[in-house]
């Protein structure tokens, strides 16, 4: 079985770092300000704030894919005062005229938002109008199908914050480690993903465990156990979208895509329980490492025994810590 300690090691590994955060925030910064004071766009801007996974605390360090880093990707919300009047494809464009306008050169127009590729970072503006016909509702433009959709980013914000304050703490990690997951071993599927897996966490992780290999454990195994006859059936889960009522966040999902992901959960939730059985540590980092990648170390102290070895055997001096170094119970910037 994995230790505690193992899991809060892993969970800062794949946190992205502070040199990844620094840039998000300076990029998105300078983009929010720069629109804000446009010559003629700040006709339009209301405000901005940030949405999707850097938003809620639940983003990953970027993945490395064919030997290339890929670019973090954050979410900006910009409240306009456009009006249902105002066609979604005129609004895109006028937002991506804009941004353009400001000097960024690759700004392509996606079907919701803008995308804004600088090398180190991609940002996508998603333009937000309030809902005539509901008091404190949001509407997002569809400018394929020229339409303005019910949204509500913020609530989405405002959840994940009440969810993770009912799981103490616990609902964040357990989601990086779920995304973590499915990166590692589902990486060419195109969903579920994001924040349909936060909400999958938050319907079936147990709120009273502590435990983060046991929280995983047990994920797995209610996922399994729950959306069993769902796979057999060939249909997709139904989970409501906690912040826009009627929607349901696996409506894009296609079964066969649901079955690949369900297939997956079952053959891990087998192996976890392995993993947890074996007496040998060795052994069971080895099936840990099946299940997170080569990320999931080994434990601390092992691994310093390990290296106290090497220098001694080196004949080189030993120098300690003045102080002694207390683990944390959550890794740090987990609330």
């Amino acid at each position: 079985m994995a230790t505690q300690q193992q899991f809060i090691d892993f969970l800062k590994e794949i946190e992205p770092s502070p040199t990844t955060k620094s840039i998000c925030i300076s990029a998105h910064s300078t983009l929010r300000e720069k629109l804000e004071k446009h010559e003629t766009y700040r006709d339009f801007y209301v405000s901005t704030y940030l949405s999707g996974s850097y938003a809620r605390n639940t983003a990953l360090r970027p993945r490395v894919a064919n030997g290339t880093l890929r670019r973090p990707d954050v979410d900006i919300i910009l409240v306009t005062n456009h009006t249902l009047q105002d066609l979604p494809s005129d609004v895109i464009t006028t937002l991506r005229k804009a941004v353009k306008s400001l000097g960024y050169a690759e700004v392509d127009a996606n079907r919701r938002s803008i995308c804004v590729s600088l090398e180190s970072i991609e940002m996508d503006v998603v333009p937000v109008i309030a809902n005539p016909w509901q008091e404190g509702g949001w509407l997002i433009a569809d400018k394929s199908e020229e339409r303005w959709l019910v949204t509500n980013p913020m609530g989405h914000n405002q959840w994940a914050s009440s969810v993770n304050k009912k799981a103490n703490g616990y609902f964040v990690p357990l989601v990086k480690l779920v995304k973590w997951w499915r990166r590692e071993n589902l990486p060419h599927l195109r969903r579920p993903k994001g924040f349909i897996l936060e909400t999958l966490v938050a319907e079936h992780m147990d709120y009273s465990e502590t435990s983060y290999e046991e929280l995983f454990a047990k994920f797995l195994e209610a996922v399994r156990d729950e959306y069993e006859w769902m796979v057999q059936a060939e249909q997709v889960p139904y989970l409501q979208d906690p912040s826009v009522p009627g929607n349901n966040v696996f409506s894009r999902v296609k079964p066969e895509e649901f079955k690949r992901f369900y297939d997956m959960i079952d053959a891990h939730a087998k192996l976890v329980r392995r993993a947890q059985s074996e007496t040998d540590a060795d052994k069971a980092l080895t099936i840990w490492q099946k299940v997170f990648g080569d990320r999931f170390r080994q434990p601390v102290q092992k691994a310093s025994m390990l290296r106290t070895a090497t220098v001694a055997g080196s004949g080189m001096g030993l120098t300690f810590p003045a102080i002694a170094v207390v683990p944390p119970n959550k890794p740090q910037g987990f609330a």
